[in-house]
């Protein structure tokens, strides 16, 4: 009787072993599968001039705590910095991040002033505004004239938090290094920046531009406003930082914003571009959007 017993729990083992391993190889090949699509649709995005076949529906979305759309970003190693680019992003280098969520529009006029109402929060204010200031009241232009706290405190209203760079940068520009969300050249048709070819002369209403998503579909990731993301800034701080997950330096002065604006030159609106400023700036570049850990979400 010990010895069918003993029988049993070895085949019962055995079995448990092949099942865990089948699971293994499934999520293997998935994964496999995956980044040949993301791959591809990195390869699409170089090679399109006026129409834009990428598939974003193989990105799952959800709806936020505020009422607004976030994309999942997959787990994975992204590549991060650039040799070519500023002396603070090199060097180049291989990221692993875990999955997380990030808003897939910057955080509107509209939107933020119904978070406003709701908390008796102040307006949002600049020192000067090079035109008509009403541009930065129209309920679908990105909000401006937020500091770092405001953003912070609007995301964490929200149920989210701001994302850190290293997200937002694999947000813009996928796996595989692109230097803008669409490709790696300047395209028409993709973002708004200086000068008024694209249509504005100041910010204009968000999502004007979706040939100009990243892989992941999320808009606005190079032009219209730049973004408070939550790390403090170290020029020097690619040279030693982890490889993965990495939250930025501990302490510092002032507070990292990426994206490039309205205002910006072409090479400004780079994906790895970085830009700093004191946390309680607060101007008419300068907006944000909210990420959010999967792990936080489960």
């Amino acid at each position: 009787m010990r010895d069918k017993n003993l029988m049993i729990g070895v085949v019962f083992c055995f079995a448990i072993s092949i099942i865990f391993l089948l699971v293994i190889i499934w999520e293997i090949k998935k994964s496999i599968d995956h980044d040949e699509r993301v791959q591809q649709m990195s390869k699409n995005s170089n090679d399109v001039e006026v129409a834009d076949n990428r598939d974003f529906s193989i990105y799952e979305t959800l709806v936020g705590d505020d009422g607004r759309e976030m994309v999942l970003i997959p787990e994975g190693i992204f590549s991060r910095g650039s040799d070519s680019g500023g002396y603070d992003e090199k060097p180049a280098q291989e990221i692993y991040l875990d999955a997380f969520y990030i808003d897939k529009y910057e955080v509107s006029v509209k939107e933020y002033n119904k978070y406003r109402k709701l908390t008796k929060y102040v307006k949002p204010s600049v020192p000067f505004f090079p035109g008509d200031d009403k541009v930065m009241d129209v309920p679908g232009h990105a909000v401006v004239g937020v500091s770092w706290h405001d953003a912070v405190n609007y995301c964490t209203w929200a149920g989210k938090r701001l994302p850190t760079e290293a997200e937002w940068e694999k947000a813009a520009r996928g796996t595989h290094g692109l230097d803008f969300p669409w490709g790696n050249k300047i395209l028409p048709k993709r973002a708004n920046f200086a000068g008024t070819g694209d249509g504005y002369s100041f910010m204009g209403p968000i999502g004007s531009y979706p040939m100009g998503r990243s892989v992941y579909g999320v808009y606005d990731m190079a032009g219209n406003v730049s973004e408070w993301v939550n790390d403090y800034y170290d020029q020097f701080y690619y040279q030693k930082a982890p490889i993965m997950n990495p939250t930025g330096p501990e302490t510092g002065k002032t507070r990292v914003f990426k994206g490039g604006s309205w205002d910006a030159r072409s090479v400004d609106i780079r994906t790895s571009k970085r830009f700093a400023a004191t946390p309680g700036r607060k101007d008419s570049i300068v907006g944000f959007r909210c990420g959010l850990s999967k792990t936080d979400k489960n």
